[in-house]
This record gives C-alpha cells, sequence and structure tokens, in this order.
C-alpha cells in the first residue's frame, strides 16, 4: 500500500512521542504544543499523512469504567486536535479514529489528512484493520 500512496506522491509520516523526564500528567500546555507541530507540519508538507496511537501505559486513568486508558487517551487528544483545527481557519485536515477489534482488546489508531487526502486516509485506514485487527473466527 505505502508503494501506491507513494507512486501518487503522499507521505505516511509515522511520529512517535516518548516522555524524556518526570512522572506527571501530560500538561495542557505540552499538548498545545504538540497540536500546533503536528498542524505546523500539515501546513509545511501538504501531501503527507500522518497516523498515530496512543499508548496503553496506566499512568491517567480512564475517567468511564467501560472505556480503555488507550481508548480514553485517543478520545481525548482527537478531541483537544479537532477542537485546535476548528480555531485555525486556514488548516484543512481531519482526523479520524479507526477502532480495531485487537485480540485482547480493542484499540484505537488515528489518521491525520489534508480534506482532499480522504480516500488515501481509508485506504491507510483499511489496511490497519486488516493488518492488526482480530481473525475472523470461522
Amino acid at each position: 500500500m505505502l508503494d501506491q500512496l507513494n507512486a501518487q506522491g503522499i507521505e505516511v509520516v509515522e511520529i512517535g512521542l516518548a516522555r524524556v523526564k518526570g512522572q506527571n500528567i501530560t500538561s495542557h500546555k505540552v499538548l498545545r504544543q504538540i497540536e500546533e507541530c503536528i498542524a505546523d507540519l500539515m501546513q509545511r508538507m501538504p501531501n503527507v499523512i500522518l497516523s498515530y496511537f496512543c499508548d496503553f501505559i496506566h499512568l491517567v486513568p480512564s475517567q468511564k469504567k467501560d472505556m480503555t486508558v488507550q481508548e480514553y487517551r485517543s478520545r481525548m487528544f482527537s478531541a483537544m486536535f479537532k477542537r485546535y483545527v476548528s480555531q485555525q481557519q486556514h488548516l484543512d485536515v481531519c482526523d479520524d479514529e479507526i477502532k480495531i477489534n485487537g485480540v485482547a482488546e480493542p484499540f484505537f489508531f488515528h489518521v491525520i489528512y489534508h480534506k482532499h487526502h480522504q480516500h488515501y486516509a481509508e485506504m491507510i485506514a483499511e489496511g490497519h484493520v486488516k493488518d492488526f485487527g482480530k481473525p475472523d473466527e470461522e
């Protein structure tokens, strides 16, 4: 699939974030800086598509008992990023959540893309589900 996307001039980028110090909850200021960094990257690279997932570390408990920590973080960051994008009128990006029924539990990937690349984002989503989803039981 990456070869098909590259042939169309689309670059799929993976960004990893790791805590380098401290054990506290990430502040809103730091989350805002991450949003700004992602938005800046999307503006500078019009043919880039980002795919990410939030980690599973249990430092931040889910506020809802029927939601995993990973789902909680995924939805929280997505809501924050969508709010940020709505405030930036010149930014034409989407953040789609992809639920994958994993072997142990569901988990969530996201694809951030320019609106005119929706078809490619859907291809990536289908690939993630196929590659990481629980095999169908027969």
